[in-house]
């Protein structure tokens, strides 16, 4: 059986329409829905049934780091073989599984195959061997390459996802980021939202190679199990992000910055660095 782990911030219609196929997936033993942040809190009583549901909502983090809800998620998952879907993912067929061999191998989506990036199969113990997801990349853009990655280097048997068994929502850009580019530092004011996805995508690729990801890293929390009453949540609460973190971020914006505002000569450099490193890592 598989526990299906999904990460969520304020995305609770898309939840509500893919929800029951997830349901009716006979190998799907439960789904951890985090709830990271959501302006509207996720409740049980949203949905038509609970069946099988366990929300953990997490509190204290102004910034979206799906990393860090992927592994929340997977913390408490009762299942070792884990499926992590996006919110907006409907699972179009299930038998395919069974035929899963994870003892050595992950499965993942590609774009070029039919199945977005970021829909992955995988072993507890693998997740485990490699830290879990990089919980410093925020916003959107490199988080699940970034787990690939990570995972072929130890490896881990990279499988892609066959055309058919996941179908995904398509939204707008515009839904997926803010009306501007905002740190502790400074804001960038950009015209399309196509120019911030990107900004963040390129951030996070320099975040991840100043500052590789190992467990150590993991930002800690408190969590307040769920009682005996019937829609009662699992609240996870955060510690402070560490100092380290902080200028980390800082130094990583700075060079998405330069990358996209800056002189071609100064875009060029970075522009190689980035290649070079994803080059040594596997690629995407």
């Amino acid at each position: 059986m598989y526990s299906l782990v999904t990460p969520n911030r304020n995305r609770q219609e898309s939840l509500r329409r893919v929800l029951t196929s997830w349901q009716a997936a006979p190998l799907i033993g439960e789904i951890v829905v985090v709830d990271y942040g959501s302006n509207e809190p996720i409740r049980y009583q949203d949905f038509d049934s609970r069946d099988r549901l366990k929300i953990v909502r997490v509190e204290g983090s102004a910034a979206w780091c799906i990393g860090q809800a992927i592994n929340i998620g997977v913390d408490h998952a009762a299942s070792n073989a884990i499926c992590k879907l996006d919110s907006d993912v409907t699972l179009a067929a299930s038998d395919w599984l069974a035929g899963l061999d994870l003892r050595d191998a992950f499965y993942r989506g590609h774009y070029a195959r039919g199945v977005s990036n970021g829909q992955v199969v995988f072993a507890r113990q693998h997740w485990r061997a490699v830290g879990g997801y990089h919980e410093w990349l925020t916003d959107y853009g490199f988080d699940d390459s970034d787990f690939y990655q990570r995972l072929r280097e130890r490896g881990i048997r990279e499988q892609i996802l066959p055309a058919g068994v996941l179908a995904a929502e398509v939204h707008a850009h515009g839904s997926r980021t803010g009306p501007e580019i905002r740190n502790e530092f400074f804001a960038l004011q950009t015209r399309m939202p196509e120019e911030r996805l990107n900004y963040y995508s390129l951030r996070n690729t320099y975040l991840a190679m100043i500052r590789p990801w190992s467990a150590s890293l993991r930002r800690p929390y408190a969590a307040h199990g769920a009682s005996a009453e019937p829609d009662s949540q699992i609240i996870v609460e955060l510690a402070a992000a560490s100092a380290e973190r902080r200028w980390v971020e800082a130094i990583a914006n700075f060079c998405a910055l330069a990358r996209a505002s800056g002189a071609p000569a100064n875009s060029k450099v970075l522009d190689a660095m980035a290649a070079q490193f994803l080059s040594e890592r596997g690629g995407l």
